[in-house]
């Protein structure tokens, strides 16, 4: 079928089919990122030391300043090895 000449909605989408669309996918978008922060999760330099000492330390320690992501980083090891 071709969609330039069928009647489908999809065939010839209006700025505000658009623009509905676009917000109804960035309402789908925020949740999705906060429900699944493990999948965004990206570490910081202190962080990503932190992980790899895992493969060879029995024992480590995360020390840093607050709200520098200590909890999100002990909260993601946690998880993986869940």
């Amino acid at each position: 079928m071709d969609l330039q000449t069928s009647n489908s909605p999809l065939s010839s989408p209006t700025p505000e089919m658009l623009s509905a669309f676009l917000k109804e996918i960035e309402q789908e978008r925020a949740p999705r990122r906060t429900e699944n922060a493990l999948a965004y999760y990206r570490s910081y330099a202190k962080q990503r030391e932190f992980h790899a000492a895992g493969a060879s330390a029995r024992e480590r320690l995360l020390m840093a300043g607050n709200q520098l992501g200590k909890t999100i980083a002990g909260g993601f090891e946690a998880a993986m090895h869940a």
